[in-house]
């Protein structure tokens, strides 16, 4: 028979102690009176049974704690500091804008700053105050996918503040700052799809890109005063007081199964139409310039224009694109339309997709 070590007799012994003490608990629960005493031979198998299975464990414990260890995954590497790209074009895009907002701001001893973004931006020599150029706004104005989910040109935006002029020789600006829109073109790679990026080099500065002729042509008759007889007017006006300016009940003027909040807190005090263009298919049956009364349950699109007037006086010039519904008689509003009804070259007109549905 194998002898066992005075540690394993102790760890046995504990285990005996440990199931005839359960089993003294259990027999003092019984006696009290919450079920009938079992017979002496069931006491007994119970004993055994639990006996074995205390051991069992016991014997299996350094076992299982050995795979636990070795079954352990690796101790987790910390996440990279620059962001994942994606299938989209928003991570690339992201991250030259905080390339080049790093990069605006770098002064002396920013070296380690743009290393993060740039690995060569370690060996660069940097000089000037860090921060002496605050930057405003940033944004990636255009994102040109080189290689499928791994390289990309990025041109970035930036309105930043600069330090005024120099005189000559004297290296110190008298000047106030001077405020300028800034634009650079950033060379983004991934080393593998879907993992992190870097820049492969420094910023490149260039001009502002040019924009190109728009394709498509809003599907819209030509503007008409706003007059305030027109029925569609007189509701679009209500409409929009309740929108813009939380004066009125916005609820009235909505189709039913329409949902649409009222922009809060009000950004403006008043809100007044003064132009509206109908959809082409519309037909002016009267040939005054007005909307007039629905017929039955028709719909009809629109782009409206607004001027809000903000709490100081200041009137702003808004447009948007809403869709109009007929009932009872009088036109009540169906949707803010997410874009306006446009026609592309040799295509049909593409319909607007509305944040509330016409019932």
């Amino acid at each position: 028979m194998m002898r066992r070590s005075r540690k394993e007799r102790a760890r046995w012994s504990d285990a005996d102690a440990v199931v005839d003490q359960e089993l003294e608990d259990q027999e003092l629960e019984e006696q009290g009176g919450w079920w009938a005493s079992p017979s002496t031979g069931s006491v007994a198998v119970v004993t055994g049974v639990v006996r074995r299975l205390a051991w069992g464990l016991l014997i299996a414990g350094p076992v299982l704690g050995g795979w636990a260890i070795v079954s352990q995954p690796g101790a987790a590497r910390p996440a990279p500091v620059v962001q994942s790209s994606s299938s989209d074009l928003a991570g690339p895009g992201g991250f030259a804008e905080m390339y080049v907002a790093a990069f605006l701001r770098a002064g002396e001893g920013s070296q380690s700053e743009l290393a993060v973004f740039y690995s060569g931006a370690r060996d660069l020599e940097l000089s000037g105050k860090p921060d002496a150029v605050q930057v405003g706004q940033i944004a990636a104005v255009r994102v040109r996918e080189i290689a499928p989910g791994r390289y990309w040109s990025v041109t970035v935006a930036a309105r930043v503040l600069e330090p005024a002029a120099s005189s000559a020789g004297s290296g110190a600006g008298g000047g106030q700052p001077v405020l300028r829109m800034r634009f650079f073109q950033v060379p983004v790679e991934a080393d593998r799809e879907g993992g992190p990026l870097a820049a492969l080099a420094l910023p490149a500065e260039v001009a502002a890109p040019t924009g190109s002729t728009p394709q498509a042509e809003l599907a819209y008759g030509t503007p008409l005063p706003a007059q305030a007889s027109d029925p569609a007017v007189d509701t679009l006006s209500q409409f929009f007081a309740a929108y813009l300016s939380d004066s009125g009940e916005l609820g009235r003027y909505l189709s039913p199964g329409t949902l649409l909040s009222p922009v809060r807190p009000a950004p403006y005090r008043s809100a007044a139409v003064t132009q509206v263009a109908v959809e082409t298919a519309f037909r002016d049956g009267e040939g005054d310039g007005r909307i007039g009364a629905p017929a039955g349950r028709e719909r009809l699109r629109l782009v409206v224009d607004v001027k809000a007037t903000r709490p100081d006086g200041v009137g702003r010039p808004l447009s948007y694109a809403l869709t109009l519904a007929g009932r009872d008689g009088r036109w009540e509003v169906a949707a803010v339309d997410a874009t306006p009804k446009v026609t592309l070259p040799n295509a049909p007109a593409m319909s607007p997709s509305g944040n509330a549905p016409v019932q």
